[in-house]
């Protein structure tokens, strides 16, 4: 969600920071701002939008002036408490002391209270401004900037992560993290920086250390210490090795990031590959050895536990696992299951999935379960992010960076894992016959290939969608349905339409149709049948035949060759499923729905990249 950089060092601070915000921009944002030391004095430039907003109120600045500062803090928000304003923007003066915020802090009524009734006025409507007035009583009480941030942190209640910066210490950056991601780096040319996640930061070293809940970190020109919240004792941390490269966070020519990621998709399964795999070996699905290769053949059961794209993942992971490891599987929304009293198993394992590896509902369930002795797996793109660290085993997809808002790369690298895992467990269990995990594995090999076919740059799966996303583009709304392996397709299909184009866009088992969606449908209507030669494509096609009765527009997705799909459909699209298990189908019906969605988007004219109301990494409830 919000994003925060943080530096003091050698460099020219304003570069790392206009810098590294646009590396944040992907997390969604409603306003920005930059804090910056100049002769002992904090200068502040916000605003409500974007970050290019804060770059033109500083072009009038002399070039040697903004050469000059060597310390600073910025802040993206995502608005909470308060409107997307610039007197809410971040970062809050109080005084001396400036800060940017992350995350809620839910005792802030009572703070409020307390500050107010000692005289002090706050001038936004933020949670964030109340943790100055904090630092700066303790301050002018006598109390250095360090040990104000520690005992006035110790205040607060909630998830979240503050950066901090005193015109009575200048030099020093100091930062906590309780909840809200917060990662740091020295800098290899003298300094740290401190950043919301690490895209900001490899620029300057790819060593980062991701910082524990109640770790509290000090920049200054001489580097990085750590010391943890609770006592003020310094502590030891082990910096993570991020192998991100700059050129994969550029776009390479794409018109979007979203677009870029796309289509490195036979990249991305290849990635995985390698990274889940022990390519030394010739038998089929060997995955490394690591203890989530042992925690998962020791499950009797598994519940997968997500949000959004990843829940869609999940499902599919349902199917895979159970099908092929005839292993128990239920999938739950987070947000729900935490609130729940589940039944679990002595054998039972539950396992998050997340992008970000931030995200606040899967990594409460983790904590949750971590403390009934449960065994949990984690499933995410992000070395060192706190649910990697939280559970007993960690498993990650290799994706690279994802900088587009809506999942497209990370969600196939989800699936990927999860069909490698049943593959896995099949082979170990002796539920997956022995010719049948052969043939499997070498279907998974190809995919990249298939990808790599289906995903040409210019080819006829990418104009074939922007034509169909022309003829469509006025439609009232779209209906998603499909069967079996493609029903999460449908939602996600779904789902990626709301996020980038703004779109009424629903996702529906299609045997559900008759149970009430079908009364939508007429002539201002488009449905998405997803049906590739399978188990359910014969059920499927029966319900595009009731969608065509009632006069709705129809893009059939299928196996190239279907030519009862393609005269059933007004807009056909096809995809090569010649030869390949069914179960792999969501691996080349995924992009299509991806590319219908983001071409409808870029005719809507909306940000496909941070679409609005939206946060890459949803790190509160």
């Amino acid at each position: 969600m919000c994003g925060i950089v943080g530096y003091a060092g050698t460099r020219p601070a304003l570069d790392v920071l206009i810098n590294g915000l646009k590396r944040l921009e992907y997390r969604g944002y409603d306003s920005s701002g930059v804090a910056l030391f100049f002769e002992g004095k904090i200068e502040i430039q916000k605003s409500q939008g974007k970050v290019e907003n804060i770059e033109r109120l500083l072009q009038q600045l002399p070039a040697e002036r903004k050469n000059a500062y060597r310390v600073g803090i910025g802040h993206t928000r995502w608005a909470t408490h308060g409107k997307p304003t610039t007197q809410n923007a971040h970062p809050h003066r109080t005084g001396h002391v400036v800060l940017v915020h992350n995350g809620i802090i839910e005792n802030y009524l009572e703070i409020k209270q307390e500050l107010i009734a000692k005289g002090h006025r706050p001038a936004s409507e933020t949670d964030s401004e109340l943790f100055g007035f904090l630092v700066l009583d303790a301050m002018d009480g006598g109390l250095g900037l360090v040990e104000a941030v520690r005992m006035s942190f110790l205040r607060l209640h909630g998830s979240c992560s503050v950066v901090v910066m005193s015109e009575k210490e200048p030099g020093m950056v100091v930062g906590v993290r309780n909840g809200t991601p917060l990662v740091a780096a020295a800098d290899e040319q003298g300094g740290g920086v401190i950043a919301s996640d690490a895209q900001p930061i490899i620029e300057y070293s790819r060593d980062v250390y991701f910082l524990e809940d109640g770790d509290m970190v000090i920049a200054t020109e001489k580097g990085l210490t750590f010391s943890e919240i609770r006592l003020g004792q310094p502590v030891r941390r082990t910096p993570i090795h991020v192998d991100w490269s700059i050129e994969r966070l550029d776009k390479q020519g794409f018109d979007h990031y979203m677009l870029k990621e796309i289509h490195e998709q036979s990249v991305t399964v290849v990635d995985t590959l390698n990274e889940m795999l022990d390519r030394a070996k010739a038998d089929p699905f060997p995955l490394a050895a690591r203890p989530g290769a042992e925690l998962l053949s020791s499950a009797s059961d598994m519940t997968l536990v997500a949000c959004g794209t990843s829940w869609h993942a999940a499902l599919l992971g349902k199917y895979w696992l159970e099908r092929f490891a005839r292993v128990p599987v239920s999938v739950d929304y987070a947000s729900e299951y935490r609130y729940r009293e589940p039944v679990l198993q002595p054998r039972s394992v539950v396992v998050g999935i997340s992008q970000s590896g931030e995200t606040a509902d899967t990594l409460a369930v983790i904590k949750d379960m971590k403390r009934r002795g449960v065994g949990t797996i984690g499933l995410t793109n992000v070395r060192g992010s706190t649910i990697a660290r939280e559970v007993q085993a960690s498993f990650h997809t290799s994706a690279g960076p994802e900088i587009g808002v809506a999942a497209t790369k990370t969600f196939t690298a989800q699936m990927l894992s999860m069909l490698l895992w049943a593959g896995h467990l099949g082979v170990k269990r002796k539920t997956l016959p022995p010719t049948m995990a052969v043939r499997l594995f070498d279907d998974v090999i190809r995919l990249p290939l298939l990808l790599n076919d289906l995903l040409a740059r210019d080819g006829a799966l990418v104009r074939a969608t922007k034509e169909i996303a022309e003829k469509v583009r006025n439609s009232k709304g779209f209906f998603f349905m499909g069967r079996g392996y493609s029903f999460p397709i449908a939602l996600e299909g779904a789902l990626k339409l709301k996020e980038i184009a703004y779109v009424h866009a629903e996702g529906y088992a299609a045997g559900e149709l008759k149970h009430g969606p079908i009364a939508m449908l007429d002539e201002s209507m488009t449905v998405v049948v997803i049906a590739p030669k399978d188990t359910w494509r014969d059920k499927s096609v029966s319900n595009l035949e009731e969608v065509r009765a009632r006069g709705a527009r129809i893009i059939g997705v299928g196996s190239a060759g279907d030519t009862q799909m393609e005269r059933l459909s007004d807009f056909w699209i096809p995809v090569n499923t010649a030869g390949l298990d069914e179960g792999l189908s969501p691996f080349l019906t995924a992009p299509v729905v991806q590319l219908l969605s983001y071409y409808l988007a870029v005719l809507k004219g909306t940000d496909v990249d941070k679409p609005r109301n939206l946060a890459k990494s949803v790190t509160v409830e």
